[in-house]
């Protein structure tokens, strides 16, 4: 009997809760993160298509581009991460 009260007591009170805080907190949701998020950019009032850079001379790409590339032809090496002291075979 005691349950059954405080669940219709329960019942009651939220019936009488205000839904305008809901309606404020839905509106205004996802302001402050966007207001966080627009204050990173670095140059807001920057025009939206600069002009392309151009680029490095042909000598030092060159050299920067055989760098990068002799990067991904070494072989990978199986290294074992999780050992736990345990032999290879397990």
């Amino acid at each position: 009997m005691k349950y059954l009260l405080l669940v219709v007591l329960g019942l009651t009170l939220t019936g009488c809760a205000s839904f305008q805080e809901a309606y404020y907190l839905d509106r205004e949701y996802g302001v402050a993160s966007k207001a966080a998020w627009e204050q990173q950019i670095a140059f807001p009032d920057a025009a939206p298509e600069q002009q392309a850079l151009m680029g490095m001379e042909g000598i030092t790409a060159e050299e920067i581009m055989g760098v990068y590339n002799g990067t991904f032809a070494d072989e990978p090496m199986e290294q074992s991460i999780l050992s736990f002291g345990l032999p290879a075979g397990r």
